[in-house]
Parts: structure tokens; sequence; C-alpha cells
């Protein structure tokens, strides 16, 4: 045999250098077999993260003053329907101190939980813990329908692990509050405009987007600002990215619509577009002159930033490090390990932007810091936590064999189940044990401690 027989006999023997490296947490199993178990996985995931749920319905020793307003606003509508909002604004706007309680405005969310007090024949405090709790197990489904279609399986499971535990979503889901329903429709507005960005037919999405949140913006005041940052990375989309000023001006066109039918409906609701104006304009006074806002709500922007270390220190670092992958990682071609989540790299971008985007916002909004008003980010929040473990996975997949790996792999989850325990020992530590009635940020910290 000449040399260079024998030379490419032992280039054939050896392993080829262009063979692209497994994926972090891929296994030799059958797709089949796979697909199982990370079905029976999510289910189960989610399976216990209803009954968290349920089981600390009962667990609530006070209620406050923001559930007692809603409890009975709602019990107003639901016996005087259209007439019980305008009386419940005509005594708003008469009486000073109801000026530092919920507007009757948010009607989005007053009119659902009156039919839902139909429903069970009750208006009691408790019924609209039983709606919050209904949203937030309609969050948990979002995000594994986010997770799946825009990150991956693995990504899923995390986030579904952490968002299950989440002391603060676990709070609102035992309140008679509307951020469990603002969380889940604002996390379905964030899911469409990703759906909308990757369909080729964007149409019947739009609509379904405009429908939601033109609702959404009747739940609550922040709801308008979901909506506008949606809409806004939607038309950054279609004008930059795809060149089509026709889908931009369609929603634009609908959205536009769809904002002023939600105006109309609520200055019919209320007696006249004035008499909305007139609740927002008390609201805004009395801000400065309520106590508990100034007490509680209020400090330096980092101390409300700092909060996801109060409700999750391991995701808070997998966060930052999943923000930085996805701003400064390259692409990759189509056999690398991070192609899973390579191919909606621009998608998971835009998330990250909405996350920095809304919460700066609220940070500099006076007298909001308030983990709870930033509910529709819990979900975003642990999904990039789980890019940021994908990256870190990935990097160590590159640096070891299979065997080595598999060992790496089963102290991570273990790491993370240890740690998804920890953090439901702080939603007990804090909401059960000391009776936390509230998530803003100043009680977190001294019921953290």
């Amino acid at each position: 045999m000449g040399h260079k027989a024998r030379l490419k006999k032992i280039k054939k023997l050896l392993p080829h250098q262009n063979k692209p490296p497994a994926l972090p947490i891929e296994s030799k199993f059958p797709n089949s077999l796979k697909t199982t178990v990370v079905f029976l996985l999510l289910f189960s995931l989610l399976f216990t993260g209803a009954i968290l749920r349920l089981q600390n319905l009962s667990n609530v020793q006070r209620r406050t003053p923001d559930e007692l307003v809603y409890t009975r606003q709602a019990g107003i509508i639901t016996q005087q329907g259209t007439e019980g909002i305008r009386r419940l604004i005509r005594e708003y706007n008469a009486d000073e101190k109801q000026w530092i309680y919920p507007p009757p405005t948010r009607v989005g969310y007053l009119w659902t939980l009156a039919v839902f007090m139909k429903m069970v024949s009750k208006n009691t405090l408790e019924v609209g813990a039983y709606l919050s709790c209904f949203f937030s197990i309609i969050s948990l489904i979002l995000l594994v329908v986010l997770g799946l279609r825009f990150f991956n399986r693995w990504i899923t499971l995390y986030a579904l692990l952490f968002m299950n535990v989440s002391p603060v979503a676990l709070a609102i889901a035992r309140r008679t509050w509307q951020d469990a329903m603002l969380g889940a429709v604002g996390l379905s507005l964030i899911w469409l405009s990703c759906e909308i960005i990757r369909a080729t037919n964007k149409i019947k999405w739009i609509i379904v987007f405009i429908l939601i949140g033109s609702y959404a913006t009747l739940i609550k005041e922040s709801g308008m600002l979901i909506y506008g940052l949606c809409a806004a990375w939607l038309l950054f989309t279609f004008l930059i990215n795809e060149k089509s000023f026709k889908k931009a001006i369609l929603l634009m066109t609908l959205g536009g619509l769809g904002i002023v039918i939600s105006v109309v409906y609520l200055s019919h609701a209320a007696g006249g577009f004035s008499n909305i104006l007139e609740v927002w304009q008390h609201v805004k006074e009395a801000m400065p002159t309520n106590r508990y806002a100034i007490e509680y709500q209020s400090g330096p922007w980092y101390q409300f930033v700092g909060s996801a270390w109060i409700v999750s220190p391991v995701n808070t670092i997998l966060f930052l490090i999943g923000m930085l992958g996805t701003f400064f990682s390259r692409s990759s071609d189509s056999r690398s390990p991070a192609s899973a989540i390579d191919k909606n790299r621009n998608i998971i971008f835009g998330i990250i932007i909405f996350i920095i985007t809304f919460m700066s916002i609220t940070v500099l909004t006076p007298y909001c810091q308030n983990v709870r008003y930033v509910s529709v980010l819990f979900a975003p929040f642990y999904l990039v936590g789980g890019v940021g473990l994908w990256h870190i996975m990935t990097y160590i997949r590159s640096k070891l064999d299979n065997f080595y790996f598999s060992i790496v792999v089963a102290c991570v989850v273990v790491s993370l189940i240890i740690s998804a325990a920890m953090d439901y020992q702080n939603f007990i530590k804090i909401f059960v044990k000391k009776s936390a009635i509230d998530t803003s940020i100043r009680t977190l910290r001294e019921c953290s401690n």
C-alpha cells in the first residue's frame, strides 16, 4: 500500500473535523422517546404549577384595601351593569378619600370579575382570588406555547419550573387583583407579536392582536403601554426589516380603530369622556399624598431592578447571561449547537428589548416600584434565563466528551431543582409565614430578611 493510500485510510478512521458537536442537552435516544419524555415533563410541571396555585388560595390571612375595592366595584356592576359603572365613577370623583384606590375605569377587569361572580353566584373576596388563579395558570400555558414556538423544549422546561414557584406570581394568584389577568393578556400580546413576525399570512394574526390589545387597554392603564410597545415592535419589523408599508399601514389603521372603539365604549360606560379625564386627574393628584406609595413604592431605580434577586437569584444571573449572550453572540450556521434558538434570535432580541423598555418606564414612573405591576414580564424573565443556561451548557458541551458532560447535566438538573425549591420557600417565608400583603419593593425587602 502506497504512502498516499495509507494516509487516506488513516484519515477515514479519524473523527471528521467538520462534524458539528452534539446539542448541549440532546441524547442518543430516539426522537419519539425524547418527545414523549418532554411532553410528560411539561404536563407534570403544568399540573404541579396549577396545584401550587390552588393549594395556596386558602392560606391568605389578610386582604388588602385594593381587593376590597375591586370586589365592591364588581359587585355593584353585577347588580346594576353599565349604570353601576357610572355610579362608581360619580362616587369616585366626588370623594377625595377614594382617589388613592383603584379607579372604576378599569372596566376590562371589573366586567370580567362581575361575569365570574354571576357564574358562581357569589360576590365575595375569594371569587376574585379564584379568577386570579385561573389567569395565573393561563400564563403558565402561554409560557409553554411561547417557549416551544420560539425558544426550545429545554428552555421551556427550565422556565416553567421556575415560573411555577415564582414567589410574586404565586402571591398574585391568591389575591383579588387585576395583575394576574393583565399579565396573562400582556403575555398573549407578546406571543401574538412573535407569531405575526414569523407568519407569512399576517392578517389573521394582526386582527387577533388588535382585538386582545384593545381589550388590554381597558384592564388597567399600563395595558396601553404593553399594547403600545408590542405595536411599536411590529411597526419596526414591518418598516425596517420587511420594508412593507402596506402591513404597517394596516396595523396602524386597525390598531387606531380598536383604540377608538375602546375609548368610545369607556366614555359611554362612564357617562362621558370628561368623567374619565376627571378620574385620571384625581389619580394623578392623589399619588404625591399617598403615604403607602411614598413609603413602600418609591426609591432609587436600582432597588426595584434588584428585586429580581429577591424573587429568584439564580434566574437573575442566568437572565443577565441570556441577555448578553443574545446581544453579543454571533449568528451561527445551521449545524451549530446554538441553531435551536439562533433562528429565532431576532424574536428573542425583541422580547429582551420589550423587558428592558417596560421595566425602565415602570422604574422611572413615580410611586410605581411594585413587582406585581410588571407581571407581564414574569414569563419572559424566566425564558431569557433559560437562554442563559442554554449558552452555558452549549459552551460546556464544546469542552467535554459525552460521559463527563452527562455528569455535568445531572449536577445542573439537581441544582436547578434545589434552586426552584428555595424560590418556593421564599414565597412561603414572605407571603405565608410573614403574611406580606403586597409585592411593593419595601415589603419584599423587609419580609425577605
